[in-house]
């Protein structure tokens, strides 16, 4: 049940940090029989199924921090994506507990100069949505740690180079 996540209003939230978008699509949205090949690293078409639309959430950039490490194959990589979503609201917390356990393909892009990255690919059989901590951070800010996490993959993550990601139109 994913559904558009803009950044929260909770006014228990003080962090001045630049916020940032994930895009999210549920794996059985992906046409993974047609799963595109990716070339120079790079994947330049449509991932989704015909009529499928991103939806998105609303992060601290620096919270992201993809991270792909060796798994237990040397040549696997698993990935993990840990944004942290500023802001503890009713409907956050519903978004969450609603899509805990989910497979995702997620999309990012890097601020320094707007590349995007695709991860969670069918190989990876996608990222799954967990949390590690619910309420106050480190630095008293309250919200929601998230974390995407693949599987092993020979290609944890690619660049992504779509001109449009088709997304959800937000609720009211």
């Amino acid at each position: 049940m994913f559904f558009n996540l803009p950044k929260q209003n909770d006014k228990g939230a003080k962090n001045g940090a630049p916020m940032f978008r994930l895009y999210i699509v549920d794996i059985n949205d992906i046409d993974v029989e047609n799963w595109p090949a990716a070339v120079d690293a790079t994947i330049t078409t449509d991932v989704l199924k015909a009529g499928k639309k991103w939806t998105y959430l609303d992060a601290n950039v620096a919270s992201i921090n993809p991270n792909a490490k060796p798994g237990e194959s040397p040549l696997n990589g698993v990935l993990t994506l840990t944004p942290f979503i500023e802001g503890l609201t009713p409907k956050a917390l519903q978004w969450l507990y609603d899509n805990v356990g989910s497979d995702c393909i997620v999309v990012w892009e890097r601020c320094s100069d707007h590349k995007r990255f695709i991860g969670g690919s069918p190989c990876s059989s996608g990222l799954k949505l967990s949390y590690t901590d619910i309420g106050s951070s480190e630095g008293g800010i309250s919200g929601m740690a998230l974390q995407f996490q693949g599987g092993e993959c020979p290609e944890p993550f690619l660049f992504y180079e779509v001109a449009t990601l088709e997304v959800e139109p937000d609720l009211p």
